[in-house]
């Protein structure tokens, strides 16, 4: 089983290519199984603010599909977003230097988005 865990830094001015990543994601677990991430890190946080429609659709099956979801909470507070609004998305707080090291300790594959 692959380790694949998707960094999306796309943020709002980039929709397309954020969820081009957010779909595979969402794919390669409930299609095949694999053990996948999401990490919504920059500009990327921005999508969780409840605004996208299709974002918040596909971060929805994320959430049934069993994938962990989660963004920086320096980012949020950067982007003067609502903790609480981030995490109704779904989408856990925890800080990105924790996160980033704890996926390649773990062995998997960061794929930037």
């Amino acid at each position: 089983m692959a380790k694949i865990a998707f960094w999306i830094t796309a943020g709002p001015d980039q929709v397309g290519k954020a969820m081009s990543g957010l779909r595979l994601a969402e794919r390669l677990k409930t299609r095949r199984g694999e053990d996948v991430k999401v990490y919504l890190f920059g500009p990327g946080v921005a999508l969780a603010d409840g605004t996208h429609t299709e974002v918040s659709a596909v971060l929805a099956e994320l959430r049934e599909g069993e994938v962990e979801v989660q963004a920086c909470p320096a980012n949020v507070d950067q982007l003067g977003l609502d903790h609480a609004v981030v995490e109704a998305q779904g989408v856990g707080l925890r800080p990105a230097g924790e996160v980033l090291v704890e996926l390649v300790e773990a062995g998997y594959q960061v794929v930037g988005v």
